[in-house]
């Protein structure tokens, strides 16, 4: 009975050791971006690129997973309901994505009795990208719905992971 133990004792720590190293033979890839500069969001039926990356993908192919966060201003028009589309995207998912599209959100600025009351809005967008391979831009996207006021994004921030998940 004492060679099954340390059989398994054996086959244990053979294990543990072995664990490591398989999870580190996948290659992963982080980037991202950031600007603290203002982009004025004043399309209807095109996207204002609000920040872009270029991310070099190394041999293989690679499934990422991109995500954009903003801060937008409030355009305070107190006329209408406000509502615009935000977007995280690369550059073979679609040169002008549907707002919906499943990686944009739409959000709004309500029609407010007190106008101050929301000065900003942030707003996130995540998208999954499968079978990436070579230099790959993302971008974080932003425009308007018809008849709506222009706004400004005030910052955006982007990371990008992409895992080589062959491994």
């Amino acid at each position: 009975m004492k060679s099954v133990n340390s059989f398994y004792k054996s086959l244990l720590l053979l294990s543990l050791a072995m664990a490591p190293s398989t999870a580190l033979a996948q290659t992963v890839v982080i980037d991202g971006n950031k600007t603290p500069v203002a982009v004025q969001i004043n399309a209807v039926n095109n996207w204002n690129p609000l920040l872009t990356t270029v991310v070099v993908i190394p041999d293989g192919v690679f499934h990422c997973e991109v995500t954009c966060t903003s801060t937008v201003r409030n355009p305070h028009d107190p006329n209408q309901d406000q509502d615009y589309f935000y977007g995280a995207f690369n550059n073979n998912g679609a040169a002008n994505p549907a707002p919906a599209d499943a990686c944009v959100r739409q959000f709004d600025f309500p029609l407010e009795v007190n106008a101050d009351d929301i000065d900003h809005l942030v707003v996130a967008s995540t998208c999954f990208i499968p079978n990436l391979a070579g230099n790959q831009t993302f971008y974080c996207l932003g425009r308007k719905a018809a008849g709506q006021v222009n706004t400004f994004v005030d910052n955006t921030s982007m990371h990008v992971i992409c895992i080589d998940d062959r491994g």
